[in-house]
């Protein structure tokens, strides 16, 4: 008898917990802004408690200016890569022929300029209403290893990163990299130890068709949420 009460008693207790349980659950739509506090309120949040042994996660902003340094988590592709490195977009430029570019045709990615396609070689100039948008870059590498590294460590160094891995333009894919050909891995690669600086620029090749040269942007692809943009200013 005691047994039989003891059990019912129980039963009693634990759907009366879960009933203020489920009753305490609130449904909510958070607002951008909303979720950008959160965000950063966890970062601060996680790097409290200095004898846990985790670190701060840098900021991610989800628009930035020219001039503006921004924290690139795609360069760096946790858990595969780790660490800190920024990004600024210094200036962007635009420019209608390679050779106001100041760009040699046989100094292109491979295939991503041909003839008769987005290309006319004889006159020098683009077709389809395309120009070329430069970006001149600054990337800083305070502690951070390379994720190309962690994948194929038989191409890339420990400190090899991938420029066209921070993103592109509006319209327009990269088809140019001043510093090509600096590492084995890749048209696209770059050495930058940690504790280093170095400049380079990226060309684009912006299709004016679908989208006005003032609405153009920089584009990355840091986060689930579309990741940071810069507003290149253009005109």
């Amino acid at each position: 008898m005691k047994r039989t009460f003891f059990c019912g008693t129980l039963a009693c207790a634990l759907l009366l917990l879960n009933a203020c349980t489920f009753g305490d659950i609130q449904i909510e739509t958070w607002s951008e802004t909303q979720r950008d506090s959160a965000a950063v309120n966890s970062a601060d949040s996680t790097d409290s408690g200095s004898d846990s042994g985790s670190t701060k996660t840098p900021e991610i902003k989800f628009q930035t200016a020219l001039g503006e340094r921004f924290y690139s988590e795609n360069l760096v592709s946790p858990p595969a890569g780790s660490g800190e490195i920024y990004v600024t977009v210094d200036r962007a430029e635009v420019f209608a022929t390679l050779a106001e570019a100041g760009i040699a045709l046989e100094d292109t990615f491979p295939d991503s300029v041909v003839d008769g396609i987005q290309y006319d070689q004889a006159s020098g100039t683009f077709r389809g209403d395309r120009v070329i948008v430069t970006l001149h870059f600054t990337v800083e590498n305070v502690n951070a290893t390379s994720p190309e590294h962690a994948w194929e460590p038989e191409f890339y160094e420990e400190y090899d990163f991938r420029v066209d891995a921070l993103g592109a333009c509006t319209e327009g894919p990269d088809f140019y990299f001043s510093k090509h050909d600096a590492c084995s891995g890749s048209y696209y690669a770059f050495h930058l130890e940690p504790g280093e600086t170095t400049e380079f620029e990226v060309s684009y090749l912006v299709r004016l068709e679908n989208v006005p040269l003032e609405s153009v942007v920089f584009q990355t692809a840091d986060t689930k949420n579309g990741g940071p943009w810069v507003d290149l200013n253009l005109k």
